[in-house]
């Protein structure tokens, strides 16, 4: 058993060590915002989060989009596979209600989306945590898209006279079609805040790419940031224990990635993108954060309900973790708890200023340069993707590519709709990001402090 350290002195946005560092956190918060003063207007200095999650903790299903593509997804060639689905959005919503209870941030919704599984049991997954473990009744549970904002490697539609149906802007089809209970209740409660509101995505795009673009910027103008779980630094392989992986949340709605990044781009709204850079690097053997009993105790001051919830997500976890092991040789690290972490302490992490793009990858079936004989959908001849074949689990569509470069003034879009791909063009650049690629400063001492965070909180 790895043992932790003894506690030290904290800033706002130090790790906690093994003390109640909730209550040394948020008292920090308010000494260094509000002059020393520990009143009740102190609490106004917590982080808002709006929370997109495609939440599959403990599941066996589908991946969400898997059994609405016309084209097979990488892990199906007939009927969609079940496998036990990802744990890491679970946690992350355990860790946010431990946060927002302690008065650390202020959760004010919870919209389940597509992804890691099918909408429908997701929402019951939320309920689950949110509800019967940790007893919160008040923060909305909300269901979101139930598929991705376009079908993937199917041809747009057109009208009858030829012309092609649009799919961007406010007469567009997306922003016709996009509006669900979530995004309703996401702009509901940032038109009602009067601090502004992070949103956190931590599963496809879809729903936050509908409320940019449905939304009045009244609205918008609320959002402090957004911080998407996704993208790939260019040219870099994405691999765990040596074997190729996708970006998963892009890859799930292209589209909704692009809407995404073109509408925070015309609107002005910060996004900050998580790269799997960084985010890989504790599912790697070598740096490794399983969620196990030997680390993840609980608080400090167990009670019944804590133990209770604690043992609930180990004992969900294990089918996945059991799958995960199978393929790449041991558990699923974190993934999504780094965007929480980033939301309340971004000074664990190296975030520079990038550009953002997206590369259509295959030959879909419809293209001249498609041959049926040699190809399939997802490793035609030349295609520009990195880590592309028709034998792993980077089958993609599209990618969503950062470069440090911000000088790069290249399409928003790469390649020739219609015939790389089924994105629309968009008449924008590679847009402005905050890419977030690497441990800040000593390396060791910040996923060090990484650790503990998701160790204190994570229950």
């Amino acid at each position: 058993m790895r043992r932790r350290r003894a506690p030290r002195s904290l800033s706002p946005c130090d790790a906690p060590g093994p003390q109640p560092l909730w209550r040394l956190a948020a008292a920090a918060l308010s000494v260094i915002l509000l002059g020393g003063s520990t009143s009740a207007g102190a609490r106004d200095a917590r982080p808002r989060i709006l929370l997109s999650t495609d939440i599959a903790i403990g599941l066996i299903d589908t991946h969400g989009g898997e059994n609405l593509a016309p084209i097979p997804y990488p892990s199906s060639v007939g009927d969609p596979e079940r496998i036990a689905q990802d744990i890491d959005d679970g946690l992350t919503l355990a860790m946010a209600l431990n946060l927002h209870q302690e008065r650390v941030i202020k959760l004010l919704a919870i919209v389940p989306v597509f992804g890691n599984a099918t909408l429908q049991p997701e929402m019951l997954v939320a309920r689950q945590i949110t509800r019967v473990l940790k007893g919160e009744r008040r923060i909305p549970i909300v269901p979101g898209a139930a598929g991705p904002a376009g079908q993937v490697l199917h041809q747009n539609p057109a009208w009858f006279d030829g012309t092609e149906v649009p799919i961007l802007g406010a007469e567009g089809s997306f922003a016709a079609a996009c509006e669900n209970p979530g995004v309703a209740q996401m702009r509901k409660r940032l038109r009602r805040s009067n601090k502004k509101v992070t949103v956190l995505a931590v599963g496809p795009a879809t729903d936050v790419a509908c409320l940019l673009a449905t939304s009045r910027p009244s609205v918008t103008r609320k959002i402090a940031e957004i911080i998407w779980l996704a993208s790939q630094n260019e040219g870099e392989s994405l691999q765990v224990n040596g074997k190729t992986v996708n970006d998963f949340n892009f890859r799930m709605d292209p589209l909704g990635g692009a809407i995404l990044l073109a509408e925070a781009s015309e609107r002005g709204v910060p996004v900050r993108l998580m790269s799997f850079a960084l985010t890989g690097i504790t599912s790697q053997s070598e740096t490794l954060i399983a969620f196990d009993a030997a680390d993840f105790t609980g608080p400090p001051d167990p009670t019944p309900k804590s133990e209770e919830s604690l043992a609930w997500l180990l004992d969900a976890s294990e089918p996945r973790n059991v799958f995960w092991s199978g393929i790449f040789g041991s558990v699923e690290g974190p993934f999504d708890q780094y965007a929480l972490v980033a939301a309340v302490w971004p000074e664990l992490f190296d975030c520079r200023p990038a550009k953002a793009f997206i590369l259509q990858c295959p030959y879909p079936v419809w293209s001249d340069s498609f041959d049926p004989t040699t190809q399939v959908p997802y490793n035609a001849e030349n295609n520009p993707c990195v880590d592309h074949s028709g034998g792993n689990l980077a089958r993609v569509p599209a990618q969503l590519v950062v470069t440090l470069d911000t000088q790069e003034d290249g399409p928003l879009v790469r390649g020739t709709p219609g015939v790389d791909g089924d994105l629309p063009s968009i008449p924008l650049s590679a847009v402005d990001v905050n890419a977030c690629i690497d441990f800040q400063g000593d390396t060791g001492e910040s996923l060090e402090r990484f650790r503990e965070i998701l160790e204190a909180y994570t229950w």
